[in-house]
């Protein structure tokens, strides 16, 4: 298992949403292909590092592409404002964010 630790933006992981500071367990094989597309990057201590964009410094083109990638469905003419609310209610956010 590897601990991945995010530094920038937040991370998706299924539906659930990781923010800055947050860390979450993954095994090596998945750890390893992260490593190999780029997503998370591995520190000389043998942990790992996720950064990503802040959903709201992402146009709209990306985050149409997120929700394709988590299978959220949205209307075609969606503006920015609702595809983050989307994003706001169909991911579940952090165990810690809901204390």
């Amino acid at each position: 298992m590897k601990t991945v630790t995010v530094e920038k933006g937040c991370v998706w992981v299924g539906k659930k949403r990781y923010p800055v500071g947050s860390s979450f367990d993954i095994n090596d094989k998945e750890a390893e292909r992260l490593i190999r597309k780029g997503v998370v990057t591995e520190t000389e201590d043998g942990g790992i590092i996720a950064k990503s964009e802040d959903p709201e410094k992402l146009t709209v083109a990306q985050l149409k592409d997120l929700l394709d990638k988590l299978e959220i469905e949205y209307p075609a003419n969606a503006k920015k404002a609702d595809i983050l609310e989307l994003l706001e209610k169909n991911t579940a956010p952090h165990p810690e964010d809901s204390v």
